[in-house]
């Protein structure tokens, strides 16, 4: 799936958790040294978003225990065999944020209810995997509105680096109708895809 694609037929609603509720933090014990970052030119042209959301990303990345120049280990559940192992290094990256972002929606549909939490299971490691299904429980418990109408979803910039040859750190700002939100997560090769091991929607 390209940007475009995944761009067009992403959906969101406008509440994607209960009041008081504290962002969903996952796998937050990696910490790695970013060896190249990439980022993309102003996609909005709404500064007063940038403004406001761009500065919450290291504050992601951080509290997911992802510190540029710290040493780390690589998770091992991770067995190194990338999806395309004769892809460039801009190939590489453009299928990793069309991944991230088929995760992001997926998740954040997920937590609404839209979406059962079994159709994340091949994208997300177990202990990712684990504590969605039970944000997405809890969530439902205290969801007072059963009827959930899906809005657009639109994806505003996003940043990478690449920590590892078979690693990638990606943060996204999205935002629908009504809301902008931001999402941050790593992801490792495993199996000849890749997977997402560290991810915290805020």
């Amino acid at each position: 799936m390209n940007a475009t694609s995944a761009r067009s037929s992403s959906t969101m609603v406008q509440n994607l958790a209960p009041p008081g509720s504290q962002p969903l933090r996952a796998g937050g014990h990696h910490r790695c040294p970013s060896t190249e970052t990439f980022e993309d030119e102003d996609l909005s042209p709404h500064q007063r978003f940038r403004i406001q959301r761009e500065s919450e990303v290291p504050r992601l990345l951080a509290s997911m225990g992802i510190v540029q120049g710290t040493p780390d280990s690589l998770s091992g559940q991770s067995d190194g065999r990338r999806p395309d192992e004769l892809a460039s290094l801009q190939q590489e990256r453009r299928q990793v944020v069309a991944v991230a972002r088929v995760v992001c929606q997926a998740t954040a549909e997920t937590l609404l209810g839209l979406r059962p939490v079994s159709q994340l299971r091949r994208w997300l490691d177990m202990e990712v995997y684990s504590k969605v299904q039970k944000r997405a429980d809890i969530m439902a418990r205290h969801r007072v509105d059963a009827t959930v109408r899906p809005r657009p979803l639109v994806f505003r910039s996003e940043r990478t680096s690449q920590p590892a040859p078979d690693a990638w750190e990606v943060s996204l700002v999205f935002s629908d109708d009504l809301r902008t939100r931001a999402c941050a997560m790593r992801l490792q090769a495993h199996r000849g895809r890749w997977r997402v091991v560290a991810m915290e929607l805020g």
